[in-house]
C-alpha cells in the first residue's frame, strides 16, 4: 500500500506531478504535494483552491493541500517558478476533512527527479506556449465585460495581457529584441498583424525586417446584413508600416478561396545567413496572444531556415497570385536531421495532399497515444477524421477541438452536448466550454469569442520510443494543403520536445474536460437512470474518491504519463 511511483514532468509554463497507488488507501481524503527548489533547504506545500463540500471559505481563498487536499493522481503546478529545478513528493492525508493528518511516512512517495521549468529539453528546440484560456476560474472571479478584457489585452504591461499571454510573448519579443540588438535581417510572413508590442519590436528592427504581410481573415459582403466586402483585414497597419517604418513591406492580398495562413520568421546570422526558424499557431494578434491557444516553436538549423526563406521569397514574388510553381515547390518537403531528431517540413500549397498523407501515415503507425489541439480541420479528408477512426481501446487518445467540423447537422465528434448523455467510449476528443452556473467553489465563467483552441499540434507516443511532433500554422485538412500559404513542420525523435507538448496538451485538455461536464451537470443534470459520479462543488469527504482511478480511462492516463 502506498505510493509506488511518482514523476514529474515540465514545460517552460508549468510542471506536472503524477503518480499511483498500488491499491487505495484507507480513509485517504487526497494527497499533499511538497515541492523542493534546488539550491533552497526548506520546502512548500502546494496550494489549493477548492476544499471539502460546505466548508466556508471566502472567494478565491487557498490554503496548503495539506488542508484541503488534491484528490486526483495528476497535479500542474503552474505556480512553478520559471528557469528553476524543482522537485515534488506526495503525502496521503488521513481524515476526516475535520481533523485531517498526514498519513505515516511509510506511505509517501519518493521525491521525483529534479526538472526544470523551461525549454530546450531537446537541444536546438524551443517549445512556447500561452495561457489564453479565457473560461477560467482566474478570469470569472474578476467579473470581466468583453468591454474590460479587450482595452486589458490591447494595453502592453497589463497584467491580464501578460498573464494570458505567457511565455509565448515573451519569447517572441525576446526573439526580435535580440534581431535589433545584433543588427540582423528577419524575413517574416505573417497572417494578421495588430499587437502593438510586435509591431513596435517589428519596427525598431526597421529596414533589416522584410515582411510578407497577407490580407488577414478578409470577409466577403453580406447582402442581408448590408455591410460591405473586408478586402484586408490587415489595412490599417500595412498603411502605418509603409508610411512610419522602414520595413521592407511586401503585400499579399490573397483572395478567396486562398489565405495567406503562415506565421513564420526566418531569424539570419550576423553573416546574413538563415540560422533559425519560428513556426506555429500564433497570430500576431492581441488575440492570438492572450484569448486563444497557442504555441511557438523555434528550430535552430541553418539548412531549415534556409528552406524557409526560399519559401519566402516565393511567396514575394507570387504578389497576389499563386503560380503553378508554388504549388509544385511545395510537393517537395524539406528534409533535415538535426540532433538526433530527423525534420520534415512542409511549405502549402502543394498538390494532392502529400502532407496529410505524411502525416496520416505516421498517425497510422502510433504505439502508444496520440494527443493533439486542433482549430477547424475541415470535415473530410483531414488529421481529425484518421484520429477518429482509431481505437481508443488500444491507443490512449486525448484532444480538444474548438469546434466540430462537421456541424451540428453531422457532428463528427460523438460526445456529449447541449445536455446529451456521454458515450460509452471513452471521452478522448471534446469541444471546449465554460462553465455556465456558477457554485459554491466555481464562478461563473466568461467567454470572449467563438476562437478557444487555435493551436494545431499533433503528439504521438511523446513517452515512447520514436515522439513525433506536428506543428506550424496548417489547420491539417484539405483547404491547408491546397489552397493556402501554409506550413507543417514533422519533428521525429526529439522526445524532450515531445513531453513540453504532451504537458500542454494534456494541460488543455484537463481543463476543458472537467468544465465541460460540469456545465452540463449545472444546466441539464445526468439524464434520468444514467450512472455518473455524484455533482462535484468541492472535494468528498470520504475515501470513495479514490474508485474513479482504479478502471478505466483515469486510470489509462496514469498508466500512459508513467509508463
Amino acid at each position: 500500500m502506498g505510493i509506488k511511483k511518482i514523476r514529474a514532468f515540465a514545460n517552460c509554463d508549468e510542471a506536472t506531478i503524477v503518480w499511483r497507488t498500488d491499491a487505495p488507501i484507507p480513509n485517504c481524503r487526497g494527497f499533499a504535494l511538497e515541492r523542493q527548489t534546488k539550491g533552497q533547504s526548506s520546502t512548500t506545500i502546494l496550494p489549493t483552491w477548492v476544499g471539502f463540500k460546505g466548508q466556508k471559505h471566502k472567494q478565491g481563498e487557498n490554503q496548503p493541500s495539506t488542508v484541503w487536499p488534491i484528490q486526483r493522481y495528476i497535479w500542474s503546478d503552474f505556480l512553478a517558478p520559471a528557469g528553476k529545478e524543482l522537485k515534488y513528493r506526495a503525502i496521503p492525508m488521513i481524515g476526516p476533512a475535520a481533523s485531517l493528518t498526514k498519513a505515516p511516512s511509510t506511505l509517501w512517495s519518493d521525491w521525483t527527479d529534479w526538472v526544470e521549468v523551461g525549454t530546450g529539453q531537446t537541444k536546438n528546440f524551443s517549445a512556447y506556449f500561452n495561457r489564453g484560456i479565457v473560461p477560467s476560474q482566474a478570469l470569472a472571479k474578476q467579473k470581466p465585460t468583453k468591454k474590460s478584457l479587450q482595452t486589458a489585452i490591447d494595453t502592453p504591461g497589463d497584467k491580464n495581457r501578460n498573464f494570458l499571454s505567457g511565455e509565448l510573448r515573451v519569447a517572441l519579443l525576446d526573439l526580435l529584441a535580440q534581431a535589433k540588438k545584433d543588427g540582423v535581417q528577419i524575413f517574416a510572413a505573417l497572417y494578421e498583424l495588430n499587437d502593438p508590442e510586435l509591431i513596435t519590436a517589428l519596427k525598431a528592427i526597421g529596414g533589416n525586417c522584410n515582411l510578407v504581410l497577407g490580407s488577414g481573415a478578409y470577409k466577403a459582403a453580406d447582402k442581408k446584413k448590408g455591410t460591405p466586402a473586408e478586402p484586408d483585414e490587415n489595412k490599417d497597419v500595412r498603411e502605418d508600416l509603409h508610411l512610419h517604418s522602414s520595413i521592407n513591406v511586401h503585400d499579399r492580398l490573397v483572395t478567396s478561396p486562398h489565405f495567406a495562413h503562415n506565421k513564420f520568421v526566418v531569424f539570419c546570422d550576423k553573416q546574413g545567413k538563415p540560422s533559425k526558424l519560428w513556426t506555429g499557431s500564433t497570430n500576431w494578434t492581441v488575440t492570438g496572444l492572450c484569448t486563444q491557444v497557442n504555441n511557438g516553436i523555434l528550430i535552430e538549423s541553418p539548412p531549415l531556415a534556409a528552406a524557409y526563406r526560399t519559401r519566402w521569397e516565393a511567396l514575394k514574388d507570387a504578389g497576389a497570385t499563386y503560380p503553378a510553381s508554388l504549388s509544385q515547390a511545395g510537393s517537395t518537403p524539406a528534409k533535415t536531421a538535426i540532433g538526433g531528431a530527423q525534420v520534415t517540413a512542409w511549405n502549402a500549397p502543394m498538390l494532392n495532399l502529400v502532407d496529410l498523407a505524411d502525416a496520416k501515415q505516421r498517425i497510422a503507425g502510433a504505439k502508444d497515444g496520440v494527443l493533439f489541439l486542433m482549430f477547424n480541420p475541415g470535415p473530410r479528408n483531414t488529421l481529425l477524421n484518421t484520429i477518429l477512426a482509431l481505437d481508443p481501446d488500444k491507443l490512449f487518445i486525448h484532444g480538444v477541438v474548438n469546434q466540430d467540423p462537421g456541424g451540428s447537422k453531422t457532428p463528427l465528434i460523438k460526445l456529449t452536448h447541449k445536455g446529451q448523455q456521454l458515450p460509452p467510449k471513452p471521452l478522448s476528443v471534446i469541444l471546449p466550454a465554460a462553465l455556465q452556473k456558477g457554485g459554491s467553489w466555481f464562478d461563473q465563467e466568461f467567454t470572449f469569442n467563438r476562437v478557444m483552441i487555435h493551436s494545431k499540434v499533433v503528439v504521438l507516443d511523446p513517452f515512447g520510443k520514436k515522439p513525433v511532433v506536428m506543428t506550424g500554422s496548417h489547420n491539417l485538412g484539405p483547404k491547408a494543403s491546397g489552397k493556402n500559404d501554409d506550413n507543417l513542420v514533422i519533428i521525429e525523435n526529439a522526445p524532450g520536445l515531445a513531453s513540453e507538448y504532451a504537458i500542454n496538451i494534456l494541460g488543455v485538455y484537463g481543463h476543458y474536460k472537467w468544465l465541460y461536464n460540469l456545465s452540463i451537470k449545472n444546466a441539464k443534470g445526468p439524464k434520468t437512470g444514467a450512472k455518473s459520479s455524484p455533482q462535484y462543488d468541492g472535494n468528498f469527504d470520504d475515501d470513495k474518491w479514490q474508485d474513479r482511478f482504479t478502471a478505466g480511462v483515469n486510470k489509462r492516463e496514469i498508466e500512459f504519463w508513467l509508463g
